[in-house]
């Protein structure tokens, strides 16, 4: 089980490396709010991926890609980035002295919506499952399917890697945050994170009608 979660974290802070919009939110909130603020994005950001992982280990995808509940999932992100985009280039610029966290449930609330619209998690978790499913160490199977125990053990793990990776992004954001400001003072990083996040709405509407 502990092997299941080690290797199950380390897939996911790996797989959460890209700049997708948690990472994006993260980066913008430590800028514009504070440290403190941006942790409980990233929490609230990294726990769709037990959602995700949960209904990947067990068996959803069993169900025909072309149900119409893949078809839902696929058009969810495209209105919460496009919200996500108009938020960012209506906010205040970046200060160099950021106030008070004000409410923490903001952020953390901006995390679990955000994370919640990547429907791509439950193909790819499938895909991590089934492979460690059948993986084996030694002559013990690395994911005992007969014990329950071990999904939640996967689920947990995908959580906590893309947790741990956002946390990174946090550190390294606020222990850069003078220079990052020196280059994107004023409302040019919220233009910035608002372009990338109607960006991937954009791309996301492409790959729905394609």
């Amino acid at each position: 089980m502990l092997l299941l979660f080690f290797i199950v974290c380390i897939i996911s802070f790996a797989g959460s490396i890209h700049p997708g919009s948690v990472n994006l939110a993260v980066v913008q909130t430590t800028l514009s709010q504070s440290k403190r603020a941006a942790v409980w994005l990233a929490l609230g950001g990294s726990l769709p991926e037990i959602a995700y992982s949960s209904l990947a280990a067990g068996g959803l995808m069993l169900i025909p890609t072309d149900s119409n509940w893949m078809i839902v999932l696929a058009y969810v992100p495209i209105p919460v980035l496009l919200g996500a985009g108009i938020a960012s280039f209506r906010q205040k610029p970046v200060v160099i002295n950021p106030s008070s966290d004000g409410g923490l449930s903001l952020p953390f609330w901006k995390g679990v919506v955000l994370g919640s619209t990547n429907p791509q998690l439950l193909p790819f978790w499938s895909a991590v499952w089934l492979y460690l499913s059948r993986a084996t160490i030694g002559s013990h199977m690395l994911v005992p399917m007969s014990q329950s125990a071990s999904q939640w053990v996967f689920a947990l793990g995908t959580a906590t890697g893309a947790f741990g990776l956002l946390i990174v992004v946090v550190w390294l954001t606020h222990r850069h945050r003078q220079r990052i400001v020196q280059y994107l003072n004023g409302p040019w990083i919220n233009r910035l994170t608002g372009a990338l996040f109607i960006g991937m709405a954009l791309w996301q509407t492409i790959q729905v009608l394609v």
